[in-house]
């Protein structure tokens, strides 16, 4: 499997993570069959996710803590609900969805491999290091609520 994902979209992605550093930025990518038409940008409410909510954790401890966007994204459900809308309207799937990485690699980390529920897109991720680029993975786990699972990389073209 590749992903056909045009330099001006990946050009875009980079922008926007840019534009957010030193926090993550999140969206959704729009496409049909193998192809990405269409970056959608989403509001990264990672900061308004309390610790109570246990959806994120400290690496070392376990221990529940709060969202950080400089180290985590949580898609904002409102915006995410526009963008289904609006690839209804346009006749798009859902193909992919992206987040930045700051200050790392562009592989998804255990929290992302933790917090991946829809295992049927792909998982794009940004990364601003000293050599900024975009790739793309698959993520596999045998129900979506595992903690873990294997990532496959997907060539983009």
């Amino acid at each position: 499997m590749v992903i056909v994902f045009p330099g001006a979209l990946r050009e875009q992605l980079l922008e926007h993570a840019r534009e957010g550093d030193p926090d993550e930025v999140c969206g959704i990518l729009g496409g049909r069959g193998d192809e990405i038409v269409r970056v959608f940008r989403v509001r990264n409410t990672a900061e308004e996710v309390s610790a109570q909510s246990g959806v994120f954790r400290d690496r070392d401890t376990g221990v529940a803590t709060a969202g950080r966007a400089p180290v985590h994204y949580y898609m904002d459900p409102r915006d995410q609900l526009r963008v289904y809308n609006e690839l209804d309207d346009l006749g798009l799937d859902v193909l992919g969805y992206y987040h930045s990485h700051t200050h790392s690699e562009a592989r998804p980390s255990p929290t992302d491999i933790r917090l991946a529920t829809d295992l049927s897109p792909v998982y794009v991720l940004v990364s601003l290091t000293h050599q900024p680029n975009v790739r793309a993975w698959r993520i596999s786990k045998a129900d979506p609520a595992d903690e873990t699972g294997e990532l496959s990389e997907i060539p983009l073209v």
